[in-house]
């Protein structure tokens, strides 16, 4: 049932591309299934990394989960130094005509690592110094090095899910509380020292004090909520895509969900969405290995936090953050990290009657 609602809601996020950047593909290249051709090759390459994920052995990513996360940090250097820069920010590399956004695959180099580490700490997660300072620090080179892409969307979204994971690992309420506390202090610092992460700010608070500005996508966004009402203006027939709504077959796509199938759309998707992690939290809870067990709820909480900022950011409900949302929007490295968190998901679940060994090490 997960691998049918999955197919179902990548069918929907071909069908949205297709619809959402026809126009503008038009425009930028003469093709009007400009992007829905590379979303299909993308969709290929995730195919391969979810049948790969599948038959990868678990307790090997677990011996070396050290090294593919140094890898991936050497990776996101790169990305630093030579990265391809677009729309003001350097975050790709370039592989001939396709770009690939290293920090996707944080997804997994870094959900290997934490929760390998949480697992092995146990109870030592209650202590600060020898339980939650080393993951801290790893945390903080990988925070630095998106910070400066920059991509503090992508940076507050780990902070965000380690918290939860140490959270769900029983970290001491009070570390958790003064690690939000100098995480809120470090994201004014940061918003205050960056005016257009301010105007990002001001504008959701009050898009229509700066509608022409700051607050534009927001609005265009809301309008398409407006439009869709109950039933949606239907199929095809979306105006928010005609160049009204900024990175509509991105990261605000689920607003032309809600402005061509209305009301009723967007709650079938949201539920379909609600089904596919209800029933992998199922799965989850069968598991008694640690590590595997730690890994599906990782994976699960990756899925549920972009969702809902994904969902938040769209209706302004959260500040605007490019987030995608899993298996719909646009994006070559977001559907092929999703496919293979998929994959690692399905072979991490299956049920393994051998007693769990933590191997050694810091």
């Amino acid at each position: 049932m997960i691998l049918l609602v999955t197919a179902a809601v990548t069918l929907l996020g071909l069908l949205m591309v297709y619809e959402a950047s026809c126009i503008y593909a038009y425009r930028a290249s003469g093709d009007p299934a400009y992007y829905l051709k590379r979303q299909l090759v993308f969709l290929a390459v995730g195919l391969a990394l979810f049948s790969g994920a599948l038959v990868v052995d678990i307790d090997g990513l677990r011996r070396h989960n050290r090294k593919i996360l140094v890898a991936s940090i050497v990776v996101l250097l790169a990305v630093v130094l030579a990265g391809h820069a677009a729309g003001g920010a350097k975050r790709w590399l370039s592989l001939g005509s396709f770009n690939v956004q290293p920090s996707e695959f944080l997804k997994i180099t870094f959900l290997l690592y934490a929760v390998d580490y949480v697992t092995r700490k146990g109870v030592l997660i209650k202590d600060f110094r020898s339980g939650i300072m080393p993951l801290l620090l790893v945390l903080s080179l990988v925070f630095g090095l998106l910070i400066v892409q920059p991509d503090m969307g992508s940076a507050m979204f780990w902070v965000l899910w380690t918290l939860v994971l140490l959270f769900i690992y029983r970290a001491r309420p009070r570390h958790l509380a003064g690690i939000v506390v100098v995480g809120l202090v470090l994201a004014v610092v940061l918003i205050k020292t960056h005016p257009y992460r301010f105007r990002r700010i001001t504008g959701f608070m009050n898009p229509f004090a700066d509608p022409q500005g700051a607050g534009f996508q927001l609005i265009q966004s809301q309008v398409a909520y407006g439009q869709g009402g109950m039933l949606g203006v239907g199929l095809g027939e979306s105006r928010q895509k005609l160049f009204f709504l900024p990175a509509s077959h991105t990261d605000f796509i689920f607003s032309i969900i809600a402005e061509e199938f209305g009301l009723i759309g967007v709650t079938m998707v949201l539920a379909a969405f609600y089904f596919l992690l209800n029933r992998m939290c199922r799965l989850a809870r069968r598991i008694e290995d640690d590590y595997r067990r730690g890994l599906l709820w990782g994976i699960i909480l990756i899925f549920s936090l972009e969702i809902f900022v994904n969902v938040g950011v769209s209706c302004g409900l959260l500040p605007t953050k490019g987030l995608s949302l899993p298996f719909i929007s646009y994006g070559g490295s977001n559907l092929a990290a999703h496919f293979a968190l998929l994959g690692l998901f399905f072979n991490a679940s299956k049920l393994d009657t051998q007693t769990n060994e933590n191997p050694s090490g810091l």
